[in-house]
């Protein structure tokens, strides 16, 4: 039962990174441009994820969507779902890795921990039989 916890503190924390992350990165200033002014000038300016974002909140709603479903389904103890969720945050976070991915990293890494955990462990939901099968 320990082990159940376990992930299931594992998976919350994931989906609290995921949402720290995005906001972090909706608000605090991403990256720089600087351009010459008509007396020659540089002004450097910070840009926030907003202005340069063509697609809104999206690339940041859908890593805290997953962890969420990642965090359900460790409640849950859909194992299956758990693993769903944590190939889908960690392909997401290599994908965009370039960008914003860097910073779904950890989260990611804590779901493949939940996961290995989930897998790993004999503990089975209340009312399971010993013998039916992998439960979902």
């Amino acid at each position: 039962m320990k082990s159940r916890k376990l992930l299931v503190v594992l998976a919350t924390a994931s989906l609290l990174w995921c949402i720290a992350a995005g906001l972090l990165l909706w608000f605090l200033p991403t990256g720089s441009s600087s351009s010459a002014s008509s007396d020659g000038a540089l002004q450097d300016r910070g840009q926030s994820f907003s202005s340069v974002s063509h697609l809104g909140t999206l690339p940041l709603i859908v890593p805290v969507v997953v962890a969420a479903i990642a965090a359900w389904s460790a409640f849950r103890n859909h194992r299956r779902v758990l693993l769903g969720a944590t190939i889908l945050l960690t392909l997401y976070s290599l994908v965009t890795g370039f960008s914003i991915g860097l910073f779904y990293m950890p989260a990611a890494g804590a779901l493949v921990v939940a996961t290995v955990l989930a897998f790993s462990s004999p503990d089975r939901p209340p009312g399971a039989a010993a013998g039916r099968g992998p439960d979902l």
